[in-house]
């Protein structure tokens, strides 16, 4: 009696490849799905999870609205906050001048440059104060020396 053969009758050899040849079509089936899921997942992170984000970051502001908080609407007006209701709030553009909206209308409350922290290196002197360097008056050039008469 040979040992080679299946009890289906077929050579141990040729099951092993037929088995071979079922796997190799299920990887062959399985490569286009998992390429599909691979794209949902990086457009999960790159599209939505972004989204949600700044849908949080946009609920908080909206939640955080006081009066008198200097906020910049989604049509870009400036304005000072009179009145905060739960669905609106009345916004002071000028004096005399106010505008109801919709509270989530609201895009970013506007930072004071005095809250906004120094992000000089130490040592470095703001362009913008009296005391910052001023090139002396003998470093400049004058233009009319230049020209040829």
């Amino acid at each position: 009696m040979r040992m080679d053969r299946s009890p289906r009758g077929g050579t141990v050899a040729g099951f092993a490849a037929h088995t071979t040849s079922l796997i190799g079509r299920a990887h062959r089936t399985m490569g286009p799905l998992l390429l599909i899921i691979l794209l949902f997942a990086i457009a999960w992170v790159v599209l939505i999870l972004p989204k949600q984000r700044e849908l949080k970051r946009h609920n908080a502001l909206v939640a955080s609205l006081e009066v008198g908080d200097e906020v910049m609407t989604g049509s870009g007006f400036y304005g000072t906050l009179t009145e905060v209701t739960d669905d609106t709030v009345l916004v002071q553009l000028a004096p005399g001048i106010e505008v109801k909206l919709a509270r989530r209308a609201v895009a970013a409350k506007v930072v004071a440059p005095a809250d906004i922290p120094d992000a000089l290196p130490a040592g470095a002197e703001r362009a913008d104060t009296p005391d910052a360097a001023v090139p002396a008056d003998d470093d400049a050039v004058d233009v009319d020396e230049d020209v040829d008469q």
